[in-house]
């Protein structure tokens, strides 16, 4: 089995090393109280932020700083009046005029963080001792915690397919198979304990891999809702809050059920409430994400299940014929183990038939509810992922085939002649080692597909912040749709926390790289102090469009920051 795996694990973690960092999150910020920016003649008695979609308030969401950089937000960030689409936390008595820093970091409903934040003042304001640029620095997750998290989901999945495609093999391939060729006599006997030896260390290692790559996705998440390190994350107390989230509670008892698991195989074998505690566990992954969070959910929710489970049949399918089977056919004479090699991979290949059916058609169907457009596909990471999906599934279709049309036809003439399977099982196995090579692959992408959000999910307002020279640029795209948009600029100063208004002048342009248009000169017409509005700026068609903010402060100085807007 190592062997076998050593390549294709080699080549998924290459792959997520090269591959894009993950889009921003589902949730967008689209308000917050006081307003951004704003100067008050009162310290008010809380923050709160208002996003676009539900989020969860933990991890420390809100904090607030004062110009001395002390904390003076007090008690813990909760969801005002009940509302889950805001976050908010009370501000302690007593405070005086300043400069007063705000930021969040919290993660929306499908388990992807988002951070950012504002000042604003009171009364007379002074010089904040930390910038939002340095309040916010390190809030981000670390590109080792962001692979280490991939590849954590593509062994969870591995897992899973080896334990749930693994008993349904046992079932419904060796069992019938040995019903139909009717073998008996010692040879039989020990070929029969032999692959259920395989088979349960198979099923146990699966569960064992299960659990540990469940609880070490319990801290990752925790470092990448908290924005910290992965050791950092190991404090009971941060994997708690985990434990309070949504994701976190689907993955406690994803934690539980490979516990059970684990003891039913080592104890007790009872093979039907493995069966259902591995059902259960197919239904986890949609439950924790997009799936679950998209509508339509009554179409999502069985469609995401029904593709992870006949993956699951598939994938753990090839491996017990690569890594159980063999088990049991070297204990046989030569005749009857082309006989049982032969009965299996037939039975096999119409099992395969149908999990590939229905693969094919609940991918199809996600696919068409979760791009917007056709053009996402090759305009979005989510997209892209999945045309890499496509084409890796297409050369693992094709392998299949072969050895549908080659391979059985062969292993069924030699099963009729008594003949040992000599080349042809060889060439069979080297088939199957390149499935499951490509298999270990499409695991690791689909773990990178679910760390993206939906191009259907992303609905406007589309906001970012980035770094313009001094300043501290805020941009807003409402409704971020094909069309008319309005569009606000903030800057502020990056030391102080104010308003930047040191342009003289302002520009701003908008490109379509995909289609070669641009640029388009957008008309920013200044709406008040580090502040500017562009009212209708026609961004059309969908695509992720690139928007150019120049500010000229004298006649040879001038910064310039590029934004990526996606437009859908």
């Amino acid at each position: 089995m190592r062997r076998a795996l050593a390549p294709a694990l080699a080549a998924a973690a290459l792959l997520a090393l090269v591959a894009p960092a993950p889009a921003a999150a589902h949730a967008v910020l689209e308000s917050s109280s006081p307003a951004r920016g704003a100067q008050l003649e009162r310290v008010p008695r809380q923050v709160v932020f208002r996003f676009g979609e539900a989020v969860e308030a933990a991890f420390g969401a809100v904090r607030v700083y004062d110009d001395r950089g002390d904390r003076v937000d007090t008690g813990t960030a909760k969801h005002p009046d009940g509302r889950s689409d805001a976050v908010g936390v009370a501000l302690r008595s007593g405070l005086g005029d300043g400069t007063y820093t705000a930021t969040y970091r919290v993660v929306s409903a499908d388990s992807h963080p988002v951070s950012g934040g504002f000042v604003f003042t009171v009364g007379r304001a002074g010089t904040p001792a930390e910038t939002l640029d340095q309040l916010l620095q390190g809030s981000g997750t670390g590109r080792v915690t962001e692979v280490g998290f991939g590849v954590v989901r593509a062994l969870s999945y591995l897992a899973l397919a080896l334990a749930a495609g693994g008993l349904a093999f046992a079932v419904g391939v060796w069992r019938p198979a040995l019903a139909a060729v009717g073998g008996s006599g010692a040879d039989w006997d020990r070929a029969q304990a032999a692959f259920a030896r395989r088979a349960e260390r198979i099923l146990l290692g699966a569960a064992v891999l299960g659990a540990a790559m469940t609880a070490l996705g319990l801290v990752f998440q925790g470092a990448v809702a908290g924005g910290t390190s992965f050791w950092r994350a190991l404090d009971p107390a941060i994997v708690g809050d985990v434990l309070d989230t949504r994701f976190g509670t689907v993955w406690g008892l994803r934690l539980l059920a490979w516990l059970a698991v684990a003891v039913l195989l080592t104890a007790t074998r009872r093979r039907a409430a493995v069966a259902a505690l591995l059902g259960l566990l197919c239904v986890t992954p949609a439950l924790a994400g997009h799936a679950s969070t998209l509508d339509p959910g009554w179409l999502l929710m069985p469609a995401n299940v029904v593709h992870v489970a006949s993956m699951a049949v598939w994938v753990g399918g090839v491996a017990m014929l690569l890594f159980a089977l063999p088990a049991a056919t070297r204990a046989l004479d030569p005749g009857d183990r082309s006989l049982a090699l032969a009965t299996c991979v037939a039975r096999f290949s119409a099992i395969a038939l149908v999990a590939v059916g229905a693969l094919v058609a609940s991918g199809a169907t996600q696919a068409i509810v979760e791009l917007d457009a056709f053009s996402d596909l090759a305009g979005t990471a989510f997209g892209r992922s999945i045309l890499i999906k496509v084409g890796l599934l297409a050369a693992l279709i094709g392998l299949g085939a072969w050895n549908r049309q080659r391979a059985r036809p062969r292993l069924r003439a030699l099963a009729a002649e008594r003949a040992t399977p000599g080349a042809v099982g060889v060439a069979l196995r080297r088939s199957l080692r390149a499935e499951i090579g490509l298999m270990v692959v499409v695991l690791s992408v689909t773990a990178a597909l679910v760390s993206y959000a939906p191009p259907v999910g992303a609905t406007g307002p589309f906001s970012a912040n980035t770094e313009l020279g001094p300043a501290r640029l805020e941009l807003t795209v409402d409704p971020a749709r094909a069309g008319n948009n309005q569009v606000h600029l903030y800057l502020f100063d990056r030391r102080t926390g104010r308003q930047w208004n040191r342009s003289k002048e302002l520009t701003v342009e908008a490109f379509l790289p995909d289609r070669e248009i641009g640029p388009l000169e957008l008309d920013a017409q200044r709406a008040g102090p580090g502040h500017y509005v562009i009212r209708r700026a026609g961004l059309a068609p969908k695509g992720d469009w690139r928007v150019d903010v120049n500010a000229r402060v004298s006649a040879f100085d001038q910064y310039t920051a590029h934004v990526e807007v996606p437009i859908r």
